[in-house]
């Protein structure tokens, strides 16, 4: 099982392109209802295999009745792994089902299917799980899916794991990871996979400065305050300025994945029009705006500039076809004698 899903995860991904997983949006999903769990790690056990090998080390357990008892060990694990299993895909199907009564959602967008197999009697042997997930995938006018669970065993009681949906057309999937109790993760993933296909679409944040891009500060400026003088030359040397106060508002509300900057909490930036911007939050009834009362007052400090033109791609120039030409005709011309 383990080896089937680990070679249609990589397979399917191996050509998957940039898009989304819900494309095309008028398409319903399904997703097969076998979700496997995948045991990753166990840091409990880990620590309990370490003292039983310090025991041996020390000779104060026994080879003998370490090997019996850790053989019964694994015999309950296996019990209790299948056990999670059922526990697991009926849980997560059934809370899933709870949040769209709930939400009065009336056509889900994506369903379970079992094909006609009663989920106390789910497939196990590989040839048929292979054969299932094959039909779903050619299956037209819907959106096929599997997914399985990686999961660690963590201190007190808790556990991380990771629900992944995986396309089967083109591989392209979504994780949604959780770290709980263990009775709690099933909800926990329900509630996430609902989230993320019925929460309100908001637009991408646009980009507030337009063609303005930052400039970091000078090499040896970094982390540490500045006169203003100092400042406005390390900006003026790289073609920008420093920004207005405005500009390191928007900056600092974008922050650093949508061109905008990281500002130090309660630290002062130069700005423009001989001003220092405060960053972070403050109760000082100054508020964050205040006016350079002295060319020694220091701060920290962006620069703002313009951003470069794109380079447009060069357009090979086409070349022209030589004609090499018949050689002329040679003339021999007898050498003069002498005399």
């Amino acid at each position: 099982m383990l080896r089937l899903f680990i070679a249609l995860f990589f397979g399917v991904t191996a050509g998957a392109v940039q898009a989304t997983l819900l494309e095309p949006s008028d398409q319903k999903i399904e997703v097969w209802s076998t979700i496997p769990l995948i045991f990753a790690s166990d840091v409990e056990e880990y620590k309990l295999v370490r003292d039983i090998f310090k025991g041996l080390h020390k000779e104060e357990q026994k080879p003998a009745k370490v090997k019996t008892l850790l053989k019964q060990v694994d015999k309950m694990k296996g019990r209790t792994t299948e056990r999670l299993w059922r526990s697991y895909n009926t849980a997560l199907i059934g809370h899933y089902d709870r949040l769209l009564e709930e939400q009065r959602i009336d056509s889900p967008r994506l369903s379970f299917s079992y094909d006609g197999v009663k989920p106390i009697d789910v497939p196990k042997d590989v040839d048929l799980e292979a054969q299932a997930l094959e039909q779903l995938r050619q299956k037209e006018g819907v959106i096929g899916m599997f997914a399985f669970v990686t999961y660690t065993k963590m201190s007190l009681n808790q556990m991380r794991a990771t629900l992944t949906l995986v396309r089967l057309k083109d591989g392209i999937s979504k994780s949604f990871t959780v770290t709980d109790h263990l009775h709690k993760i099933a909800s926990r993933h329900a509630q996430l996979l609902f989230d993320y296909l019925y929460r309100t679409p908001y637009p991408n944040y646009k980009n507030p400065l337009g063609d303005l891009v930052w400039v970091l500060p000078a090499p040896s400026d970094q982390g540490r305050r500045v006169s203003p003088l100092q400042a406005r030359l390390a900006c003026r040397s790289q073609g920008g300025g420093l920004p207005s106060v405005d500009e390191l508002m928007l900056g600092e509300q974008a922050g650093p994945y949508h061109n905008g900057i990281v500002l130090k909490a309660g630290a002062f930036y130069h700005a423009a029009e001989e001003k220092r911007f405060l960053a972070g939050e403050t109760m000082d009834p100054r508020g964050k705006i205040r006016l350079l009362q002295s060319d020694r007052q220091m701060a920290r400090y962006y620069c703002i500039q313009q951003a470069p033109e794109p380079v447009p791609p060069e357009v090979p120039v086409p070349q022209k076809a030589v004609v090499e030409s018949a050689p002329a005709n040679k003339v021999e011309t007898e050498p003069q004698k002498e005399g």
